[in-house]
Formats: C-alpha cells, structure tokens, sequence
C-alpha cells in the first residue's frame, strides 16, 4: 500500500517548530529587548497563528488519509481527511496574505520616498483584493460546500476543477510577484540613505531575505495540476500540500529572522565573539564605558529602528572674567540627513558694569 503521509507530516511539524520558534524569538527581541512591538510584529502573530491552524489541518488529514490512493481508505476516513484538505486550503489562502502585509507593514516602517510607500500600499491594498476573492472562491467552490468531501471535488455541484487550477496558477504568480517587490524594494529604499556603501547592501539584505519564500512559490507552480485529478485526490495532491506548508513557512521563518540581529549580537559579547556589548542589551554600563559614550549617537538596533537616529545636540562654551549667561537667541537649528536634529548653542561670559 503506498502512503505518502509520512511525507505531509515531517514536513508540517518541521515548520510548526521552526516558525513558533522564531515567532517567540521575535517577541523577545522587539518586546523585550528593543520595547518597539509594532503594527508588522502583531500582524506576524496572526500570521503564525493562521499558518498554526493550516499546519493542524494538514496533520488531521494525514491522520484519516491523506497521502494514500483512495481505494485504500474505509469510505468515513476519506471523507474526513477530505474535510481537512478543505479547511487546510483555505487557512492556506489566509495565512498567504497575512504574511504579505506583515511583510509591508515591516517595510511602511523604514520606507521614506513617497512611491516607495505607495508602491507598498498598493500591494497590500491588491492581496487584500485578491485574497479575499480566491477566498471565497475556495469557500463556495461546491454547493452546498460539504459535496467537496461528501462526494470528491469534481462532483457536479463543484466549480469545475479546471478554474480552481487557473486561478491557483495566478494566485502563485501574483504571491511570487509580491514577493520578489518586497524583496527588490529594500534595495531602493536605502540607497539613498547616508550611509557606507557596504551598510547599504547589508541593510538591504536584511530586509530582503523576508521576501525568500518567492522560491518556494515558484517551485510549487508545477504541482498545481494534480487539483485537477479529483478521481484520487488524496494521492495527487501531495506535492501541493508539502510546498504549500513550505511556501508561507519559510517566509515567516525568514520575516522573523529580519528582527533576531540585536540578540545575535549580544550572543556574540556573551561568548567573547565581540568586545563590547550592543546598545541596544539593557545592561548597566560601567563609568568608563559612560565616559566613553559620545552624545552625538545613534540606535545600534537592527531592523527599522537602525535607520533612525537619536537627536543630538553640541554646546559650545566661552568664559570670562565675570559671570556668564546662556545667549539662547545664537543658537540654530538644522537638520542633517533625515531624521537628525542638531542645535548649536553659544555660552558665554561677559564682564557687566556695575548696576546692570
């Protein structure tokens, strides 16, 4: 008897650890660490819980079938595992496009040009669109819904198989174009950032790599076709279910790893890997370290926060003979690069005749 549930099942509890972990990782960093838990960290949370709800779907229908040919499975076992494969697409489809505005949240937060900003809107504003229609299409492809496991997905009362097919090939096309934008759009977001050319690229990157699971996508496309082969759906439909749990799971894994680098780094000073501790540890500095610190700096903290630096301000100071007094009127205000204020104040002292 042939069985490839084992498959489904290796594959889904890989990803339910692999993501939850990184999840909780990414609590503690931007909690925790950085205290900056924004609008793109809770809309992960949503993501991972979504993607949670797929993976036990999937897991259910390894337990009463899925994997195996038909033929093999007592009649109430194949339409239960049915059943699953149903709710398992379409918290499929929800967790997709969580994952997408996650991944533009994150990107609204260090994105400055306004057609930058724009594009990013639009892409949120169109997987919303879309996934809402693929959605429904999902939810409403038979009529009443439970012909999808009471008979087989190409009963008669099911939308042909056909449509659902060509319209999952244009969802993958539109998911890996998304993608591959959020991916393309860091690049062009920090080119224009006063900074080395090396930190440009390595920013860059950074945010980037959320955009990875585009790979994933791509190589699902070929596996599609086995939707239309509703005689032994179970069987067919394996490889679709296997990187339909890799797509969305290796790009949360990699949306959380964006975030992850101030705990690398303090992993790095604890084991003696760097020599002094990052900024943004909650560690009490020794005097000698606050004597070194300058009050001209920025945030040491990686993901957003690390293109936004602190305010700072210089004092300039003269004395005299006699008392002095603070010439607030001197002092002027600029900005220098995006973000950064510095105020130049003039004291000094003057001698003051008698009965002044």
């Amino acid at each position: 008897m042939e069985d490839r549930g084992h498959e489904i099942l290796a594959v889904a509890i890989l990803f339910l650890v692999l993501s939850w972990v990184t999840m909780g990782l990414r609590v503690y960093v931007r909690a925790g660490m950085l205290k900056s838990f924004g609008m793109d960290d809770w809309a992960m949370v949503v993501t991972v819980i979504l993607f949670t709800a797929f993976l036990s779907c999937q897991l259910g229908g390894v337990v009463y079938g899925a994997g195996r040919h038909i033929w093999d499975l007592e009649p109430q076992n194949a339409e239960k595992a049915l059943r699953f494969w149903y709710l398992a697409e379409l918290f499929y489809v929800l967790s997709n496009c969580m994952l997408k505005i996650a991944l533009g949240i994150f990107l609204l937060r260090v994105a400055l040009k306004k057609a930058h900003i724009w594009i990013i809107r639009l892409l949120i504003l169109g997987t919303l669109i879309f996934g809402t229609s693929y959605f429904f299409l999902i939810l409403f492809q038979c009529s009443p819904i439970s012909q999808f496991w009471t008979v087989s997905p190409g009963s008669p009362k099911c939308i042909n198989p056909k449509i659902i097919t060509r319209t999952t090939y244009a969802a993958s096309a539109i998911t890996a174009f998304a993608d591959w934008t959020f991916g393309t759009l860091p690049i062009f977001i920090v080119w224009d950032l006063n900074m080395p050319r090396k930190a440009k690229f390595m920013v860059a990157g950074i945010l980037a790599f959320a955009a990875i699971g585009s790979t994933a996508t791509i190589i699902r496309i070929p596996s599609v076709h086995g939707l239309d082969e509703t005689s032994d759906f179970l069987w067919t439909t394996v490889n679709v279910s296997i990187w339909s749990t890799v797509e969305p799971g290796i790009g949360i894994i990699a949306g959380c790893a964006v975030t992850l680098r101030p705990l690398l780094q303090v992993i790095r000073w604890r084991t003696g890997l760097s020599s002094s501790p990052p900024a943004s540890m909650p560690l009490q500095r020794s005097c000698k370290a606050q004597k070194r610190q300058s009050r001209f700096s920025y945030h040491r903290g990686y993901g957003p926060e690390e293109l936004r630096p602190d305010n700072a301000w210089t004092v300039t100071t003269a004395t005299g003979p006699h008392r002095s007094r603070r010439d607030r009127s001197s002092s002027e205000e600029r900005m220098v690069g995006k973000g950064i204020n510095k105020e130049v104040v003039f004291e000094y002292s003057a001698e003051v005749s008698g009965g002044v």
